[in-house]
This record gives C-alpha cells, structure tokens and sequence, in this order.
C-alpha cells in the first residue's frame, strides 16, 4: 500500500474513532459473516487468530469473545494506537495489535487461522503474498477472507470510466482494486480454496453510486430474483473465500 494510501486510513480511522466516542464499536454478535468465518475454522479457543487488516478491530473483539488468541494486524498506526489504548484501557489481554505489513505474516510464526474483511484487494505483489500468506499457517491452518468481486467486466468498466467522475462517488483509496479471478487461482496455487456467494450484490450497486442509495428496494428485488440462478452468482460484488 503506498504511502498515499496509508494515509487515507490513518485519517478514515481517526475521523471514526472520534465519532465513536474514543470506543472500538462492539461486533454484532450474529454477524453472518463472522459466524461463517467461525464454522469455517471450527474451534478458536486457544487457538491463533490473524485479523489481517484489523481496522478498528471489531473483528478482533469477537474471536478474542470466543477464547482466541487474536494479532490485530494493520498498516495503519492510527488504528493500531487505538485498539491498543481500548484493549489496555479495557484490560484484553488475549488481543494483542500490531503494526505489520500482510507481506510480513511470516514473522508471526505459525498461526491457526487468519480472516480478513475486504483486505486482500489492496496487497500486491499478490503472488507473493499467496505464497507467504500458506508460510504463516500451520499445515493444517485455514484462512478466511470476506472479499469483493471483479468478474463483472461491466462492472469494472462502471469503476473505471464513471466512479468519481461528476456526482458518482468513489469509495476507498485510490491504489485499491477489486479482487480479480487470477488472484483467486494464485490462492489455489498453494490451497483448496471454495468460493461461496452468500448474496447476490450486483444490481443494487445502481442505485448505492448513481443514486446516492434512493431507490434500492426495486435493485434488490432484482438481486433476490436473480441469485437463484447460480451461473448469475459469480457476478456478484461480495464473495467468501474459503481456504483450507
């Protein structure tokens, strides 16, 4: 990540941590995402969780709830300096944050299990990283990562010719790029990797940029009609990566 974009975060995290009132925001604790996470790793108690791009540390508070050992993983020290200063504020000490690159999970040693939220699109080199992402695990270790999409090529043709173009807005910084499907089949290269789609999120991507959100109830239904094809699913913006 350059530094341009290190930045970014630095700032989106201390503009968040104002607003939550100097707090890291408590997970929801039926959270899909993290309860399919969860299934998919099986045990945590005892065990070493990565949260590879940490952020706030939301995520981190939650597999620390369910007896992990969690390394809060982030670039940015904005948010490395604050979920340090709640957790020694709030006396966790099964959480510990740390200020590290995802091409450095090695140094970590061997860990158990590392999930990740909308993080991957933003490493590269992403080949190295496949392979030194498999380094950090024990051989029976897994990986879970919560991830956007690029398979739409219509979609990808929208980001890049109209987002932050006149009123569009543009999300995120400004090296990012959806996960592509080459960068899945560099996972494979060194796991088994099951790509589910828990959603399809692809016609009310319309309404999120070209309508500020108005309008979603029509998309969505769409979306919903849409997801029971499953050759239609693969377009969708949001996947779950499955590594084992």
């Amino acid at each position: 990540m350059s530094r341009p974009a290190t930045q970014f975060w630095n700032d989106e995290f201390a503009r968040r941590h104002a607003q939550a009132g100097e707090r890291v925001p408590l997970p929801n604790w039926d959270d899909p995402i993290l309860k399919r996470a969860l299934q998919h790793f099986g045990d945590v108690r005892g065990r070493t969780v990565v949260d590879l791009g940490c952020g706030a540390g939301t995520t981190s508070l939650f597999f620390a709830h369910h007896g992990a050992n969690v390394i809060a993983v982030d670039l940015s020290e904005v948010a490395i300096a604050n979920l340090g200063r709640y957790c020694a504020a709030n006396r966790i000490d099964t959480l510990r944050p740390l200020k590290l690159s995802a091409m450095d999970l090695p140094e970590l040693g061997g860990v158990d299990f590392v999930f990740g939220a909308m993080i991957l699109h933003h490493i590269e080199p992403f080949a190295a990283f496949a392979q030194r992402l498999r380094a950090s695990l024990h051989p029976r270790g897994r990986a879970f990562f919560w991830e956007n999409n690029a398979r739409s090529a219509l979609m990808i043709w929208f980001r890049e010719h109209v987002v932050g173009r006149l009123w569009v807005p543009k999300h995120g910084d400004a090296d990012e790029f959806p996960l592509t499907p080459a960068e899945v089949d560099e996972l494979r290269k060194h796991f088994e990797v099951v790509v589910e789609y828990p959603e399809l999120l692809l016609f009310r991507m319309i309404p999120r940029y070209l309508f500020r959100g108005h309008g979603l109830a029509p998309f969505a239904a769409l979306d919903r009609f849409a997801y029971r094809y499953p050759s239609l699913r693969q377009y969708s913006y949001r996947q779950y990566l499955c590594l084992s």
